[in-house]
C-alpha cells in the first residue's frame, strides 16, 4: 500500500512538472511572438533559440527563425532553419526556397527528389502509418481465424497479412539519411578525428552534407564521396 502510494506520488509530482515546463515554454513562446510582431527580430530569435534547443520548436516558430536569420544574411542559419522546416512539415514549397538561397551562394548538397520528398512523409507521417497497418493486420488476423473455425483456407488473405506486416516492419525500420549543415567559415576537413590529422579541403559555411557519426569533439561526414572530419561545433545537425 505505502509502495503504490509512493509511487502515485512520484508521478503526480512528474505531472505537475510537465505541466509547469510546458506553461513556461507557452510564455517564453507568446513573449518572443510578440517581439517578432514588434519587429525586434535579434530579441525574438534569442528567445527563439532557447525554445529550439529545449526541443518544443514548431514549424511556425522554424520559418520565423529562418526569416530572421535571412534579413541578417546568415544564410547557413537560414537554411538550417528552413530544411529542419521542411523535415518536420514536409511541405514542398519551401524547397524552392532553399534550392535558390543555395544556388545563390555556390552551395553544395541541396538536390531534392521524390525519394526524399517519400522519407520526409515517412518520418511525419511514421506513427500513423504504423497504426492504420496494424488495424488493418488484426482486421485480416481476425477474418483468418474465423474462416480457419469455418475449415475455409482464406489464402489471399493470408498473403496480405504478411505483406501488411512486412510493411510495418519496413516503415519502422527505414530511415532517412542523417545531414548537416556547415555553420562556420574556414571549416577545415580533416582525414582522421584529430587535431593532427591531414587537412584535406577547407569549406565555407552553408554547404550541407551527409552525417555518418559523431561524437562529442569530431563529425564524420561524406563529403564528395570521401570520408572526412569536422569539428562538432562547425556542424549543426538538421
Amino acid at each position: 500500500m505505502i509502495n503504490r502510494i509512493k509511487v502515485r506520488l512520484f508521478l503526480g509530482i512528474l505531472f505537475c512538472c510537465a505541466i509547469v515546463d510546458l506553461n513556461a515554454q507557452n510564455l517564453l513562446l507568446n513573449r518572443a511572438d510578440s517581439l517578432f510582431g514588434q519587429q525586434k527580430y535579434t530579441e525574438a530569435l534569442s528567445l527563439y533559440e532557447k525554445i529550439h534547443d529545449s526541443g518544443q520548436a514548431s514549424s511556425a516558430m522554424l520559418l520565423k527563425m529562418a526569416f530572421i536569420q535571412d534579413g541578417l544574411n546568415d544564410y547557413a542559419e537560414a537554411l538550417f532553419y528552413l530544411d529542419k522546416y521542411y523535415q518536420l512539415s514536409a511541405d514542398r514549397k519551401v524547397v524552392g526556397k532553399i534550392e535558390a538561397l543555395a544556388e545563390a551562394n555556390d552551395l553544395k548538397g541541396y538536390q531534392y527528389n521524390d525519394t526524399h520528398y517519400f522519407l520526409t512523409l515517412l518520418e511525419k507521417y511514421r506513427i500513423q502509418f504504423t497504426v492504420l497497418l496494424l488495424a488493418v493486420s488484426l482486421l485480416l488476423l481476425t477474418y483468418v481465424i474465423r474462416k480457419a473455425r469455418e475449415d475455409e483456407k482464406p489464402i489471399a488473405a493470408g498473403i496480405i497479412q504478411i505483406m501488411v506486416v512486412a510493411m510495418i516492419f519496413a516503415i519502422n525500420n527505414i530511415h532517412g539519411t542523417t545531414r548537416g549543415i556547415i555553420v562556420s567559415n574556414n571549416t577545415l576537413l580533416r582525414s582522421g578525428p584529430s587535431a593532427g590529422a591531414e587537412p584535406l579541403e577547407v569549406l565555407s559555411r552553408g554547404h550541407k552534407v551527409k552525417v555518418l557519426d559523431q561524437d562529442d569533439v569530431w563529425t564524420k561526414v561524406q563529403w564528395e564521396g570521401q570520408e572526412v572530419f569536422v569539428r562538432r561545433g562547425r556542424i549543426k545537425i538538421i
